[in-house]
């Protein structure tokens, strides 16, 4: 947060009917258990709630203003509107086309978030930054990130999400980004979006520029690399990957997990850089490439910002690592799973030179009519490269029995912790992973205690 916001600014860039005194806030808020002291609270309605109801709430808490969809006797200003999700969006798009600086759009099934607070590191040292917090990358998300964008900043980083056709067009005709990353595409809302072919479909809309001036920067690696550069509008196309003739080429990845830290080499213009990142992901090297090539696109000597990779902080339970008792470690990767991130994650975990490789899975969401063949396609994976394959949740059944008697079925969380919590022995890695609806990160935090 850079600085305060005049609510009589905020009332007309909202279409909004100011009902009391102008006064300043120090942000934006629509929950109000998170609520901070100073805050405009922004009354949502959806399906099964309806913010008003919580207003009261939020006035104790410190909220200084209060938007909603109809009149009432407030305490303190009060802004009416039609549709309280309508004021957001206004008030998004009039402060996004005020904006002076670049705007960097970044989606994709796996990275998103990891790939923003990549790109913020890299321009920490040189430039102010607005990003979008946590992972607020949908419909309500994405217009409540740009609610506190102004030219305070030099450049905004916006994550744009989907799980339903049609959504990256109009976050994008939200965020009008100038640069967008694509960073991979893979089977993940499949119940929403049908095929991987509609997923790199729907990905490829934010190559849909609004001026000639676009910059699109693509996984090279991907099979849709071609297909995404045959139908963007951008003036320019730059690439990173594994593959040779990617502009940004990524080689020679190696873990360590006692350092916690990932190196490789990057080649660029023919020049081999050696980089390191924290954390023990395979994949990060990647974003970290597609990172620099945001960089590169802004016009940025990327020589002077790849040192900065050594001071990413990314995101909590992506690869987390803990040290356990007897010398072993729990990665925690419960953030949010698909069959491809699993796969990655397995990557990971074979890649350490730990003797006992543990993998603690929950059920992968959101996959429609293909979730059982998913699944037993991971256990396919997982069976030559993990020692022990312990799931949680029905869906599991087959593929735990194709694992073999490594493979171990559980319904519960109470029970699966107590089994893990008795196998681990000295020289056991154990990663933790599932869609972010099974939870998890309350099995990993149990096993942190062991």
């Amino acid at each position: 947060m850079q600085g305060k916001f005049e609510l009589l600014d905020i009332a007309k860039k909202g279409k909004a009917k100011l009902h009391g005194n102008s006064l300043q806030v120090n942000g934006f808020s629509i929950d109000s258990r998170t609520l901070q002291h100073g805050e405009i609270y922004i009354a949502l309605k959806g399906k099964n709630f309806d913010g008003k109801d919580f207003v009261d709430e939020a006035i104790t808490k410190g909220a200084q203003a209060v938007v909603a969809d109809n009149y009432f006797d407030s305490k303190v200003p009060l802004l009416v509107v039609k549709d309280t999700e309508d004021f957001l969006k206004d008030l998004a798009l009039a402060n996004r086309l005020e904006f002076k600086g670049p705007v960097i759009g970044v989606t994709g099934s796996n990275g998103k978030t990891s790939s923003k607070e990549i790109i913020a590191s890299l321009l920490s040292s040189g430039m102010t930054y607005h990003k979008t917090i946590g992972n607020n990358n949908n419909q309500i998300g994405l217009p409540l990130s740009l609610a506190d964008l102004d030219n305070t900043y030099d450049c905004s980083i916006l994550e744009l999400g989907t799980s339903s056709p049609g959504e990256i067009s109009l976050l994008a005709s939200i965020a009008k980004p100038d640069i967008a990353l694509i960073t991979n595409v893979s089977k993940s809302h499949l119940s929403g979006l049908g095929s991987i072919d509609l997923i790199a479909e729907e990905k490829g809309c934010i190559g849909t520029f609004e001026s000639n001036e676009g910059v699109l920067i693509l996984n090279k690696d991907s099979r849709y690399f071609d297909y995404w550069k045959d139908t963007t509008n951008a003036k320019k196309v730059v690439s990173f990957g594994t593959k040779k003739g990617s502009d940004f080429q990524v080689t020679s990845i190696a873990v360590d997990f006692s350092r916690n830290c990932t190196s490789f080499i990057l080649i660029n213009q023919d020049k081999e850089t050696e980089c390191s990142i924290p954390g023990v992901g395979l994949y990060n090297p990647l974003n970290a490439a597609g990172a620099l090539a945001v960089c590169f696109s802004m016009g940025l000597d990327i020589n002077k910002f790849v040192g900065n990779l050594k001071k990413v902080d990314l995101p909590q339970r992506r690869l987390s690592l803990h040290n356990l008792s007897k010398g072993s470690v729990l990665i925690d990767d419960s953030y949010n799973a698909n069959p491809e991130s699993v796969k990655n994650s397995i990557d990971t975990l074979s890649a350490s030179n730990y003797q006992n490789k543990v993998i603690v899975l929950g059920e992968m969401l959101e996959l429609g009519k293909d979730a059982d063949k998913l699944h037993k396609e991971v256990s396919e994976y997982a069976k030559t490269r993990v020692d022990s394959f312990i799931c949680l949740g029905e869906i599991w059944e087959e593929g735990v029995h194709h694992f073999g008697e490594d493979g171990v079925l559980f319904l519960s969380k109470e029970e699966l912790i107590d089994h893990v919590s008795s196998i681990i022995e000295t020289d056991t890695v154990i990663l933790v992973k599932g869609s972010r609806s099974t939870r998890m990160d309350i099995v990993s935090d149990k096993l942190k205690d062991f």
